[in-house]
């Protein structure tokens, strides 16, 4: 190491966990950050630490000191002459490369700043990526850059792509950099390093709850090829709702499509369980009412209609004439039970009346829809925001949710019993709107047996999950336990203790941090951080490459 890169000296008493520093004067006065990484070399060894705090010390300002009196009195203190310095508590993490503490830095020990132009592979000797991932044009196969280390202009980290199937959670109040960075992650699974010569994209679903990624959609397909060799993507297409489908000549082009949807694609059984819960909000005692819809289905079969969809759809007064039949013999269901499922399937048909999801023609119905995103790495973004959904309530959108979720679960199951892998990652915002936890105050969630189920199993078929939430002491806690990557941007007060358990753990200098940190910087911890700990990460607005257009205010030039 250079002379220029010291910026303080061990002191006594560490252990193999922490130690402490005196900062030299060129390192004082805040050119050193709490949440930073550091090395200490001590003695042939390199020993990866985090800065946990920073205690400015001065002798003329300190409680009971000679010179309470003066400043009592307003009177100048020759502050100049003072015994005055900075000490750094250290987090030690990791010996370099990555192996265990075996024992503490020794005093005097020099600390400096991570220099990675002093490894030539720093992937490998700081953040721990295996060599054998190592490409001969530098970068290394499966391994995204994401950001800059906190503290450091040119550090990004590597995450690995191999652990997407472990589930992902983003958490951060608005104004956090959340929906920014998470276009940022984006962009870099559409660019993932296969070979020397070979990049790929990881298939996306996208519920886009505001249109912040709909820029994505429009440079994809408007921009010059040049302008979009980083875009590896089969095709990015995004998806709104019939009713402003058909009202926007604008919207009808190649890459937009409605939203549609084909019942006949579900069972039985999930569709009985879908009419119930979309009246009553809940299946909770209602088993004889989904048991009664699923013999209705049964009964229409057997009299000759092969699918349910069209009479849903086109016929469903005769679909309402038949449940009558359902008091006889061999089903003997009570006056009651016949009452609420002729209630539930004239509740249900408003959707086709409202929103005509079931009538319009789109790709989503066919059943190789999944096969076109998984085969061909495309990317569908579901434009849920107010431009794509405008006066859609969130129980149809939570129906959509349904839809989407079944699918996608019945297919990938499919696929494993096949022997076929394929991978696909369903990034969902506004998460607690889909599933929720008890302590949420909504309705209902049409979406959340699926979810729950993909959140347990879809780890197993390649299917993952992305979720995407403000408040994350509001989504299911199981659901979200299940998630083993996160990017934790900056919370609210009261989801704190609630981030700092579902995580696993933060150290305390970082959970100190979780109110306060900048907009763009957030933690990221979990199974794609290819170290055992967490890191704090900062994302420059000029790093993404699609500047957003969403969100942006001339109130001034509109005043």
């Amino acid at each position: 190491m250079v002379e220029k890169d010291e910026i303080g000296i061990i002191l006594s008493g560490a252990t193999t966990r922490e130690a402490a520093c005196q900062l030299l004067k060129e390192a004082e006065k805040g050119k050193i950050r709490e949440g930073m990484l550091l090395i200490i070399n001590s003695r042939g060894r390199k020993i990866l630490c985090r800065v946990s705090q920073i205690l400015p010390y001065n002798a003329f300002y300190t409680e009971g000191d000679p010179w309470s009196e003066a400043r009592r009195e307003g009177r100048p203190i020759p502050e100049a002459i003072a015994r005055q310095y900075e000490i750094c508590k250290l987090e030690l993490l990791i010996e370099v490369p990555r192996r265990e503490i075996q024992y503490p830095p020794w005093p005097g020990d020099v600390v400096v700043k991570v220099d990675p132009e002093l490894y030539e592979y720093y992937e490998e000797d700081l953040f721990g990526v295996s060599r054998e991932k190592r490409l001969s044009n530098g970068m290394y196969r499966g391994i995204i850059k994401f950001g800059s280390l906190s503290g450091y202009g040119s550090l990004p980290i590597p995450l690995d792509v191999e652990n997407i199937p472990m589930h992902l959670a983003v958490f951060g109040v608005t104004g956090s950099g959340k929906s920014f960075n998470t276009g940022y992650l984006i962009e870099k699974l559409m660019n993932i390093p296969k070979n020397d010569f070979e990049h790929v994209s990881y298939p996306m679903v996208i519920i886009d709850a505001h249109g912040d990624y709909l820029d994505y959609v429009r440079y994809a397909n408007e921009s010059k090829s040049e302008n979009k060799e980083w875009i590896k993507s089969g095709w990015v297409q995004r998806f709104v709702f019939p009713n402003i489908y058909f009202e926007k000549p604008e919207f009808r082009n190649e890459f937009t499509h409605p939203i549609g949807i084909d019942i006949d694609l579900l069972s039985y059984a999930e569709l009985a369980e879908i009419i119930v819960t979309f009246l009553r909000g809940t299946t909770e005692g209602a088993e004889q009412q989904i048991s009664a819809l699923i013999d209705l289905f049964g009964y229409m079969e057997a009299l000759g209609y092969s699918s349910i969809h069209d009479l849903i759809c086109n016929d469903i007064e005769e679909l309402i004439r038949h449940v009558d039949h359902l008091d006889k013999k061999p089903f003997n269901y009570h006056t009651a039970t016949i009452g609420a499922i002729r209630r539930q399937l004239k509740e249900f048909f408003k959707l086709e009346g409202v929103f005509k999801l079931l009538s319009t023609s789109s790709p989503m119905k066919g059943e190789d829809f999944i096969d076109d995103i998984t085969n061909n790495r495309g990317v569908a973004v579901f434009d849920f925001s107010a431009e794509g959904a405008p006066g859609v309530d969130l129980k149809t959108k939570q129906f959509v949710m349904m839809y989407l979720t079944t699918i996608l679960f019945n297919k990938f199951t499919k696929y494993k019993l096949e022997g076929s892998q394929k991978y696909l990652l369903f990034i969902i915002e506004e998460a607690q709107n889909f599933c929720p936890d008890k302590s949420y105050p909504i309705g209902s969630s049409l979406a959340h047996s699926k979810l729950s189920a993909i959140a347990t199993q879809g780890r197993k078929f390649g299917l993952s999950l992305c979720l995407i939430t403000q408040r994350p002491s509001f989504v299911d806690r199981i659901v979200l336990s299940m998630c083993n990557t996160f990017f934790i941007h900056r919370v609210s007060p009261e989801d704190v203790s609630f981030v700092r358990s579902v995580t696993g753990g933060l150290p305390q200098s970082l959970s100190m941090r979780l109110t306060t940190l900048n907009t763009g910087e957030l933690i990221v911890t979990g199974q794609m951080v290819t170290v055992p700990f967490p890191l704090v990460v900062e994302v420059n607005y000029e790093e993404r490459k699609v500047k957003p257009t969403i969100g942006e205010t001339k109130v001034v030039d509109n005043l």
